[in-house]
């Protein structure tokens, strides 16, 4: 009689030598666990635009866009399968929509908060997703496999790594960390519950890698260049928020305030951050606008907050410091003569060079006299960080993904693997093809 191979199975489909778009299934012979589920983000190449538009979701697995996972989008036995989600970013999150109503998503309850706020307040377009929050540090089954969050420092609430126990292996997938935000010790903690937990894989995430040369700021220091900034102009100061990281939108105000000038907000934006703050800060306005959605409107009524309009700022724009959101630029037209000033970008859309609408950016901000300044910090911790993390944790085999430059991570003494894509591995293929690599 022949020997059936029950061998747990990792294979990749995303994420191996892109930052984001991470999409790795963990399989046993009855069970399944996916995670994340996002979409690398290529706005320069994209494979759909304009009038060419997918005819259905077997168009977007043939260009690479969705996983080739079969039961993703029609499942028999939906019990036995789950995705998992490490936290709200579009890289980890994308392509949700298109998978089964009937497949369980888990995220912790912080993710599941923020996801559903941004839904609400009609942000990037964001639909509705059916997730589950649940506990951090609490496992959870799905077959034969069981699986818990434990929460990470990342720029955004509820960021976690996810741990796997399967019949013949321990996993942990450290999602997207870092050691200089506002909560290291979650990280450090997160370090020492993965040594414990004594790991067979060790999936990391190397976005870091080969960017060295960039200076670390500690969120804390962060706000003081920011109060530097504002205090020191003259002019309008403009700030561009990501809602998604609502700690940063919160400090933006408390800068403001600190360097004598009232904050103003897009309400979508307020709305988010303050259901992680028990409130709306202090003294902070919000621009009026026509196109809130009915949450947020709903939400912007019962606060009374004031209301501002470009006329508004003209007379005293040294007095303010407003978000200035992309899809927002209009409101330099309305500001007129007062329009020039400062623009500080802070981590948000568009996020660097790669989009088109950075350029974009560029041309409004040159056009209306708008000095541009970029301060921010990475949500990802430094290459020497996630090579100690590591050899802390000391698993059986490591695996760098969602970085560029997966090669550049090693962790001194403990055998690796580049991970290819498309590729079933078991545990004994892993450490077969493991090299214990060493820095230069």
């Amino acid at each position: 009689m022949m020997s059936v191979d029950k061998s747990t199975r990792i294979t990749f489909f995303g994420g191996t030598r892109t930052i984001g778009g991470t999409i790795c299934r963990v399989k046993t012979s009855s069970s399944q666990i996916v995670f994340d589920m996002g979409h690398v983000v290529r706005p320069e190449s994209p494979m759909f635009s304009g009038s060419l538009r997918p005819r259905s979701t077997a168009d977007l697995r043939a260009v690479g866009i969705l996983p080739d996972i079969p039961e993703l989008y029609q499942i028999e036995k939906p019990e036995s399968m789950a995705i998992c989600i490490s936290h709200n970013h579009l890289d980890h999150t994308a392509l949700l929509p298109y998978m089964a109503n009937e497949i369980s998503v888990f995220s912790t309850k912080e993710t599941c908060k923020i996801l559903k706020l941004i839904s609400e307040a009609g942000i990037e377009d964001q639909p509705p997703l059916q997730l589950t929050g649940v506990d951090a540090e609490t496992w959870h089954s799905v077959g034969d496999l069981r699986f818990q969050f434990v929460p990470v420092d990342h720029d955004t609430p509820g960021a976690a790594a996810i741990f796997i126990a399967a019949p013949d292996l321990r996993l942990v997938y450290s999602g997207d960390l870092r050691f200089h935000g506002w909560r290291p010790e979650l990280s450090r903690a997160f370090v020492e519950k993965a040594r414990t937990f004594e790991p067979d894989v060790l999936l990391v995430e190397g976005t870091r890698a080969g960017d060295e040369a960039r200076p670390q700021v500690t969120e804390q220091e962060l706000v003081r260049h920011m109060v530097e900034a504002m205090a020191g102009e003259e002019r309008m100061v403009y700030f561009n928020a990501y809602p998604r990281h609502p700690e940063r939108v919160l400090a933006f105000a408390r800068c403001a305030q600190e360097a004598g000038r009232t904050p103003v907000f897009e309400a979508r934006t307020l709305y988010v951050a303050s259901h992680f703050a028990g409130g709306v800060p202090e003294s902070v306005h919000v621009w009026a606008d026509d196109s809130l959605t009915d949450p947020v409107r709903e939400w912007l009524a019962s606060l009374k907050l004031p209301l501002v309009r470009p006329e508004d700022l003209r007379d005293a724009p040294s007095g303010f410091a407003a978000e200035l959101a992309y899809d927002k630029l209009w409101r330099l037209i309305d500001l007129g003569s007062a329009a020039n000033g400062l623009y500080i970008h802070s981590n948000g859309a568009p996020l660097g060079p790669f989009d088109p609408a950075w350029d974009n950016l560029q041309r409004w901000l040159a056009h209306f006299g708008v000095t541009f300044r970029a301060l921010g910090t990475s949500g990802h911790a430094s290459l020497s960080e996630i090579e100690q993390a590591v050899e802390e944790i000391r698993p059986r085999v490591y695996l760098p993904i969602h970085s560029f430059h997966p090669e550049c991570v090693v962790a001194e003494g403990i055998p690796r693997v580049l991970p290819e894509e498309r590729v079933e591995y078991t545990l004994s293929d892993l450490l077969a093809a493991a090299s214990v690599a060493t820095r230069a």
